[in-house]
């Protein structure tokens, strides 16, 4: 009985490693070619100014004709007017 045993354990080890090195169909995935980004457009209004520089930190500044600066420091490329994060605005002063 023990013999038994033995040989369908050693029969089953045998049939494990005789499936291992057997050939596999694999599929494979078709390479695409790698696309490029599009270009992102982002649309400032003239009333805002020109352009005064910009940063990493404070984002880009636009200041306009009455002293008013904004900062801003994500552009959606949609096309949509970005948000100002920061508008600072003169008022007349003593």
């Amino acid at each position: 009985m023990r013999k038994w045993i033995v040989t369908i354990v050693a029969m089953g080890i045998l049939c494990a490693a005789a499936f291992e090195l057997l050939p596999r169909k694999t599929v494979k995935a078709a390479a695409r070619p790698q696309e490029a980004f599009g270009t992102c457009v982002s649309r400032v209004p003239q009333s805002w100014g020109e352009y005064k520089g910009g940063s990493e930190q404070t984002g880009v500044a636009f200041e306009d004709s009455h002293g008013t600066l904004r900062f801003v420091t994500s552009f959606p490329c949609s096309g949509d007017v970005p948000t100002a994060a920061l508008v600072v605005e003169r008022i007349p002063g003593n």
